[in-house]
């Protein structure tokens, strides 16, 4: 019985000290990061690091966070950060943010409010931190920005999981319910108002690839660019419209993308009503694209739907035989 009672001392001295020396490596580490960041010219201040948690977690709170860098202009600032994990796997971290924060770039900034914010992430155990994979759920979410604008959300669910298969690939998913757009927008598309103020559902699933990696680096330097998206599956559901939309596109190093993306599009004569409405479709070209929508539409299937390829070839976007315009640029700040 003694012996016994000295092992469980000794190991209860042991995971104490274990504990101890964690989260100060923890406090070290957070504090070196800050400092680092200041020497580089970026904008990083913490007013405290707090570790917490004994015995088993280290629950971490960054308090009065502001980081901004100068090379983007991009800027983020919270009243509070937190970081949880478990003692023993301190590479799983559940981030938890406030219920206001903000982040501003150097065309807007943008206040974001919401009930509940939390974000798993699952981080490769080495110094890097690559990103394995990661979940974030958001509700109740409103966003506001300094040039008058403010859209809401009622819920948002965000994953991402690195592709064992593929260097530098993720597999990306979104599905967003409730979303409303900024009342200016809903003005422009839907001047009638004869559509709902908000979108049902959007959700996003595709492939990924990458430049690099998203790890320490991405971060503290460079953001990875696109490379290639191979999308799975994109819809849109507002009112009687409804928007599908799947294929694959490769992207050059000047964000321009090629490939094709087939869509399917229910009640495309309100869509090109509300693209005509916002100024997007001219009045006087209208008449044309709507002779040619209505040969696609008569291809396939019933008169109301579209299914045609969207093509992207020399910076151009086509719809079918159609040419749009030219091609957006996929390029990440």
């Amino acid at each position: 019985m003694g012996r016994l009672i000295v092992v469980i001392l000794v190991a209860s001295l042991g995971w104490m000290a274990w504990w101890a020396l964690g989260s100060t490596a923890l406090d070290r580490t957070l504090t070196s990061w800050v400092e680092e960041r200041r020497a580089e010219g970026w904008a990083a201040d913490v007013a405290e690091i707090d570790v917490a948690g004994f015995p088993n977690r280290f629950d971490t709170t960054l308090s009065d966070v502001r980081l901004a860098d100068p090379e983007t202009g991009v800027a983020w600032s919270a009243p509070f950060l937190q970081l949880l994990a478990l003692a023993y796997k301190p590479h799983q971290v559940i981030a938890v943010l406030p219920n206001e924060h903000r982040l501003s770039t150097p065309l807007q900034t943008l206040t974001f409010t919401h009930e509940q914010a939390r974000g798993s992430i699952f981080l490769e155990p080495s110094p890097s931190l690559r990103l394995d994979r990661s979940t974030i759920i958001v509700d109740a979410l409103d966003i506001g920005s300094s040039l008058g604008w403010t859209v809401s959300l009622d819920q948002g669910r965000f994953a991402t999981e690195q592709i064992p298969a593929r260097a530098n690939a993720h597999r990306i998913g979104a599905e967003l319910s409730g979303f409303h757009p900024p009342k200016v927008t809903r003005q422009l598309l839907d001047p009638a108002g004869l559509l709902p103020d908000a979108f049902e559902r959007l959700h996003f699933d595709a492939d990924i690839g990458f430049t690099a990696p998203w790890d320490r680096e991405a971060v503290e330097s460079a953001r990875p660019q696109i490379t290639d998206i191979d999308l799975a599956g994109l819809s849109v559901e507002w009112g009687s419209i409804t928007l599908r939309a799947a294929g694959s596109v490769t992207v050059d190093a000047r964000g321009t993308p090629t490939g094709k993306i087939s869509i399917k599009a229910v009640d495309w004569r309100r869509l090109l009503d509300l693209a005509v409405a916002s100024g997007l479709v001219t009045q006087s070209f209208a008449p044309k694209l709507e002779g040619a929508l209505e040969l696609l539409a008569l291809l396939k299937g019933p008169s109301d739907t579209i299914d045609a390829d969207l093509a992207f070839r020399s910076g151009t976007v086509f719809l079918g035989p159609i040419p749009l315009g030219r091609a957006p640029k996929i390029i990440i700040r």
